[in-house]
Order: structure tokens, then sequence, then C-alpha cells
């Protein structure tokens, strides 16, 4: 191999070199900028169903269009740290409410119809119980269960949350709302997802400590109905 063919190549090593540096340089600065920031909670969701907002603008105000229909039911699949641990049902028809939770070995229905509140339970294997309660809020925390969240009540409290881009559920087109709180080493993450009729199709909650995820409940829609029964506020039990 003669002088000139070697020098001729040890030009095109050098080229070669430098257009890989280029070609780095370039995509790993510009690449994460044009795919925009993702929450935990994005990050997260199969990526068929995750959809990036970069600039995008949220399509409207969470707060005026969250329940703007006031007859709707959704069912949804209930984890606590990826894993099913039962499912969880919502009625909300004019100003009745009922919230339902079904696990192996207990069931809750918590019933709002105008000024009264019934909580009911029904553990595997006896009849059903129901008793009086001051609040949908007071009913919850009454059952002893932590895992137990009412996406609609949860949804109530998003006072100014930030847009986390769309996703779909049970078929339905879902525009994915958060909020962040901080206290110390904490961090709470909040996420509703809302069809444009404002019907809550997810819902997350996630704890993170020193940025390490130490709860995470997500309560996911299976079915969703436009219509609801009169009968579905009945409690399957008497209240004592």
């Amino acid at each position: 191999m003669d002088r000139d063919t070697l020098l001729l190549m040890g030009v095109i090593v050098i080229v070669l070199i430098v257009l890989g540096s280029a070609y780095t340089v370039m995509y790993r600065g510009v690449a994460p900028s044009l795919l925009g920031t993702y929450t935990e909670a994005q990050k997260t969701q199969p990526a068929s169903q995750t959809q990036t907002t970069g600039t995008q603008a949220a399509p409207f105000s969470f707060v005026d269009r969250f329940l703007s229909i006031r007859e709707f039911s959704v069912n949804y699949d209930l984890k606590v740290n990826m894993s099913k641990i039962g499912e969880l049902s919502v009625y909300l028809k004019g100003d009745k409410y009922r919230l339902d939770l079904s696990m192996k070995n207990i069931q809750y229905t918590i019933i709002r119809s105008g000024n009264s509140n019934v909580v009911c339970s029904k553990p595997a294997g006896e009849d059903w119980s129901c008793l009086q309660s001051g609040s949908v809020e007071e009913a919850i925390q009454s059952t002893g269960e932590e895992n137990l969240r009412d996406p609609v009540g949860e949804g109530s409290k998003l006072g100014s949350p930030s847009y986390n881009g769309s996703r779909n559920y049970a078929g339905q087109k879902g525009y994915c709302y958060y909020a962040k709180e901080t206290s110390g080493e904490l961090e709470v993450l909040r996420e509703v997802c809302i069809t444009d009729k404002g019907v809550p199709v997810y819902y997350l909650y996630m704890e993170k400590t020193n940025n390490i995820i130490t709860k995470r409940i997500e309560a996911i829609a299976k079915t969703i109905s436009s219509s609801v029964q009169d009968n579905v506020f009945n409690p399957p039990a008497a209240p004592s």
C-alpha cells in the first residue's frame, strides 16, 4: 500500500469520526427537547396509550369540564403497585352518587342521595350491613381501606392542575391533568384523566420518597355507560 493511499484512508477515518461526533451531539442534545417532558405517570403507561404534550396547550379547563354531564357510570380495575386488587365502580345521576369497591374477601358500597350518606359492607359469606355517615369522605375513611380512592371526589380537589396529554381508556379519549404536592422528602402526585364530557376514566395517586415510588394506586376504566337506573341508589340493606 503506497503513501498516498495511506494518507487518503487516514483522512476518511478522521471525517467519519467528526461526523459521528456531530450526530451524537445533535441527537442527544436536541431530540429530548423535541420529545417534551413526561411525568412519572406517563412513563409507566403503555406506549400505545401515551401521547406527548410538548408545547401543546390544554384543550379545556379541567375545573370547567369535570363532571359537566351529570349521568354516567364507570367500572374500573383497581391496582396497587401495578397489581390488581379489585374493582371499583362509580354511578352519578344528578345529585345522587354511588361508589362500590369489590375485593376478594369484602365488598363496600357508599351512597349519597340528597343529604343522606350511607356506607355498607359485606364480608364474604355474610349479609350486607349499612350505617349512616356524615359524608362520602367520612364513609370512605370508616371502611379502613387505605387503597379505596374516589375518582370523583379526588378529581374535585384538583384546583389548578397541569395538562399531561391524552390517553385512551375504555374506548374513550381521556385528557389527563395532574397536580403535585411536596412536603420535605415526600412528593405526592395525583392525576385524573377525563373525557370531553368530564367523565373520569383514569385516576392515579402516587407517593415518592427520595425519588423512589413507595405507593401507587390506580383506577383504570374498563366500561362506561351514559345511563343510570334510579334503583342503583337504593342501599343493599336498611341503614341502622
